[in-house]
This record gives C-alpha cells, structure tokens and sequence, in this order.
C-alpha cells in the first residue's frame, strides 16, 4: 500500500478537523451548536469505522464526549495516542475559525495548532501502521481524544478514574517535534474577601473587602513570588504565580463587602494540590494576624499535576528513537505550561509529549500550523507504533 502520509493527505484531514468546531464551553460566551466535542467525536467515529476499530464515545458532561478508538492487538500490552478534542474560543481571531485555508504551507484555522494538527499527524500514522487490514498489530493501539483539556482536563481525569491503562502513551500536543519529557502543573485559585458595606459618605462605617485583597494581592506578587522564584527545577525553572482576574463592588458610592481574585499558580513535580492550598492559607492567616477584620474564603477551581518522566526511561527511548529515524535529531525539552500528561503519569501510564506546530501559534489570533511538520511528525508516530509492537517494546 502506498503511504496515506503525504503533505496532500495532511491537508485534506487537518482541514476536516479544524472545519468541524469544538470550542470548550466554558472559555466561550454564550452556549452555541459549535460549542463541545460532540460532532468531533462523530467525525472521528466516521474515520474510525472504515479502518476496523472498535469505537466509543463516553459523556463526561452534556454534550461534552471522549471518542475512543481500539485496534485490538496480539499481545496483551497497550500503546495509546491521545490528542484533545477541545479548542479555546475563536473569538476575535483574524482568520476564518472554521474555514480553513492553506497559504504558503500553513494551514490556518482554530486547533490547527492546537491540537488538530497533532491529531491529524496520530490519524495519518495510524491509517498506515494499520494498512489493509491484513494481519493484526503485535500490540493493542488505543486512540482517545479527551474533552476539556482547556479549561479542566476533565475527560483525561474520567478516562484515569473508568480505569483506562496503557504500557506507555504519547500525548499529542504542538512541541516543535522535541520530546517534552516534563512539564509544570497548574492550580487555579479563587479568592475572596469579605467586608461590611457601607454608604460611602462614611466609609468608616464600613469595611473594604476591596481594599483588604489590595494587601492580599501585594503579598501574592511580591513575598510569595519572591520566595517561588528561588525555588528551581533543573529543566523546568521555578514555580511561578499570577493574579489573573479581579471582581469587587456593586457601585461607586457603597464601601464594598465582597471581592474575588483568581490567581494562577504554575508548579512543579512534587508539589501537590494540597500543599499549594496550605501554602496559600499560611499566607492569608499571616495577613488576617496583623489585620483581624480580614476575612477570606479560599478554594481551588481547576488542578493539572505537574508531570515528569525519566528521559533515559523505556518510553522516551522509544520516541526518541523514532524521532531520530525519521528527523535525524530526537530533542528532550521541559515545558512551562501543563498539558494532560500529568494526569495519565498520576494513574500509572508511562508518556511523553511530541507533536507538530509550535506553542507559540496556540491560541492565536491567527492560528496556523506548517503541513511539512504534519507529516513529520506522522511519520514519528508510525515508527513509535512500530516501535512500540516490535520486540515486546518498551
């Protein structure tokens, strides 16, 4: 059989993908029929069938879907490909979102980069290590695409907690064809302060819940940033934290009893939701001592663990060997951001990171990613497939 991986392919599949919408709900402003993952997980069944898997969508939430397909293999061991189905918003974009268009190489689109473009890569290079269907893989080969990595990661967290196991994993995301070995978690936080209210001709009356998280947010951004950054992570760096929203206040002319932050802590392998909130909590006590009207609540909204795997390890061996087959190079980087990796490693799957396309068009205006990178990097997945089934694998 002639190899389905070619820049021709890669575009025709990539465009099929990014035409079908499935921007994550929650990052969106109003409810809409291009919202969730639904049709995509569709789609993906309808690619699926013809090539003889055994498929399955899994509702995590209305409307919001897993897709799992299976090739069931010879042995008793499990190789699983994994690439989100969910998109940030196309709000604002400078491109058409879902009418994507080829222009000097580049596919451009909402998840073109992020992460259809992995995906695609993951489809081309499993229709070819599948072929004709005439003999069976050596080993099993899973293909998920996972809901709501965006926003809360909550399809990975379902597809761990119905007991989804594998012997090792590649996550699809756009890493410039390097291995992503490690990378850092993220806790989301919201924190609000409580006041009295008061007419504001005598704000004395009162108690400014507004004026209390102006003391929270200078300590955040100042000791506590202070004392993360002399935390350090041989690949990754040091933890970092940021306050991202703020919301206080009913009107101009009333002392405000209420207030809310939510900050963002980035954290590395180790470091734990618990510990995070602790850390928090010691430095709101902290502020409540010197100032006793202070009262805070304080709870975490989103969690993605930090994610580390051995780079000499049996997985990245095998990506690595892969990627040096077929680029010539096999690169081991960290990476600041989180992804679901941490997620998969936390229930047990050995996994590392690798895809086409760079982080930095994710989430952009006009988002695009290069096809030659595509098909590169489907080529690294049919040798990690092959790689994988020979010899036992890794």
């Amino acid at each position: 059989m002639e190899s389905p991986i070619t820049l021709a392919a890669a575009a025709e599949l990539l465009s099929r993908l990014v035409a079908c919408p499935s921007v994550n709900p929650a990052g969106a402003a109003a409810a809409g029929p291009r919202l969730g993952e639904e049709a995509m997980a569709d789609l993906l069944a309808s690619i699926f069938w013809p090539w003889g898997a055994d498929t399955r969508k899994v509702e995590i939430a209305p409307g919001r879907f897993n897709f799992i397909a299976r090739f069931v293999g010879a042995g008793s061991r499990t190789l699983l490909l994994e690439a989100h189905a969910d998109t940030v918003s196309a709000d604002g974009m400078t491109v058409a979102p879902f009418e994507p268009v080829v222009r000097d190489g580049r596919l451009y689109g909402r998840g073109s980069c992020d992460t259809k473009g992995p995906m695609a890569a993951m489809l081309l290079a499993i229709r070819s290590a599948i072929g004709d269907g005439g003999g069976r893989l050596p080993a099993t080969l899973c293909f998920v695409s996972t809901a709501d990595e965006e926003i809360g990661a909550t399809g990975a967290k379902r597809l761990a907690a119905d007991g989804f196991r594998a012997e090792a994993a590649v996550i699809g995301e756009p890493t410039d064809l390097a291995i992503i070995h490690t990378h850092k978690g993220a806790s989301r936080l919201r924190i609000t302060t409580r006041g009295r209210a008061a007419h504001s001709s005598a704000p004395w009356r009162g108690v400014s819940a507004i004026a209390a998280m102006a003391r929270v947010i200078e300590a955040i951004e100042g000791p506590l940033a202070e004392r993360l950054a002399a935390r350090r992570h041989a690949a990754l760096g040091p933890p970092t934290v940021s306050v991202g929203t703020i919301r206080g206040g009913t009107q101009v002319n009333v002392v405000p009893d209420r207030c809310e932050i939510e900050a963002d802590r980035r954290t590395l392998p180790g470091e734990t939701s618990e510990s995070i909130l602790a850390e928090f909590r010691e430095l709101l006590d902290g502020l409540r001592a010197s100032d006793p009207r202070l009262a805070y609540e304080i709870a975490e909204s989103q969690w993605w663990p930090a994610f580390e795997e051995d780079p000499h390890g049996p997985v990245a061996t095998l990506v690595a060997a892969a990627a040096r087959k077929v680029l010539g190079r096999a690169e081991m980087r960290g990476a600041p951001w989180t992804s679901n990796a941490g997620i998969f490693r936390a229930a047990g799957i050995p996994c590392v990171l690798f895809g086409p396309g760079s982080a930095r068009q994710a989430h952009t205006a006009d988002e695009h990613i290069e096809l030659e990178q595509v098909v590169q990097a489907a080529r690294v997945y049919e040798e990690i497939i092959r790689g994988f089934g020979a010899n036992g694998g890794p």
